[in-house]
């Protein structure tokens, strides 16, 4: 079985060592690294032609122009050639057992196609922030909730720097649509909870970076009320069919709930928001989830 890294960089050299150290130091070493920049001109190129000679499974991949985010994923994604893929952030840390744990987790749950870890956070010196995770942050309850179900009704909580999938050669093909507020990472996320073959595993298997300015470390309470919100959408929104009647019942959740970090004068320009946000993003899962296929 061949495993492969799938990396896309951009004016990442200030922590792209450190995550390249971790890649090549795993227990079950991977089979080949796919690094695409995106015209990087911060000396991020110099490092990985240097990791590059002097470990022949890194192929890089230097584009001419700015594809962007999502593009540059997708070519990345199609010139692997893996049994298994692994994504990763340019500014991460794996665990030196990421990769042997992570097919340990596919060994024991065989009806699993994509798998995504939790993660522990660090600062940008590499400090772990305590008593914070990765799945604190994006607010995903995992013991309390069905994953594919709060996928349906809530929102995607796949990290694709903690994402592994099989070889799937339909997904590879098809192209990720260009809409605002999707990455690559919650599109695979839903074309695999779409076929119910989509899991969670709990273990911290990286370190996610977060940045000093962000001040993530001083938001313990802000995190606790997310996780308290999410599991309100997830018990009071069911499965829509029509936007209207998704946006209805939004508004009827977020005008009963009582949230202490929302100004209650606040609460229709928070609906609004979301609901115009909502509206391309509602239809993409609509199609994934009530009809069970990938739309372009």
């Amino acid at each position: 079985m061949n495993l492969s890294v799938s990396m896309i960089t951009f004016q990442g050299a200030a922590y792209l060592k450190a995550q390249m150290d971790s890649i090549l130091g795993q227990s079950l070493p991977v089979h080949e690294i796919i690094v695409c920049d995106d015209g990087s001109t911060d000396g991020t190129r110099e490092i990985l032609a240097d990791y590059a000679a002097a470990h022949p499974k890194i192929k890089l991949q230097f584009n001419t122009e700015n594809l962007g985010t999502v593009a540059n994923m997708q070519q990345c994604l199609r010139l692997g050639t893996g049994d298994i893929i692994f994504l990763a952030d340019q500014d991460d840390v794996w665990m030196p057992n990421k990769v042997e744990k992570t097919l340990a987790f596919f060994e024991q749950n065989p009806a699993a196609e994509a798998v995504f870890s939790n993660a522990d956070i660090i600062d940008e010196t590499g400090i772990t922030q305590a008593e914070m995770t990765l799945w604190d942050i994006i607010g995903f309850p995992f013991d309390k909730v069905e994953l594919v179900d709060f996928e349906r009704r809530v929102d995607n909580v796949v990290t694709g720097a903690g994402l592994a999938f099989k070889r799937d050669p339909e997904l590879l093909q098809k192209d990720i649509p260009q809409i605002p507020g999707l990455l690559h990472d919650g599109w695979i996320g839903l074309y695999f909870a779409a076929k119910n073959a989509l899991q969670a595993n709990p273990e911290k298997l990286f370190q996610y970076r977060t940045h000093a300015s962000q001040q993530v470390g001083g938001k313990i309470a802000d995190r606790a009320q997310l996780l308290d919100f999410n599991f309100a959408l997830y018990d009071g929104v069911p499965v829509m069919k029509d936007y209207k009647t998704w946006k209805e019942s939004m508004k009827r959740l977020y005008t009963n709930l009582t949230l202490p970090y929302m100004q209650t004068e606040k609460i229709q320009d928070q609906i609004d928001l979301y609901a115009e946000y909502g509206k391309t993003y509602f239809q993409l899962r609509a199609s994934l989830f009530l009809f069970m296929k990938v739309i372009r």
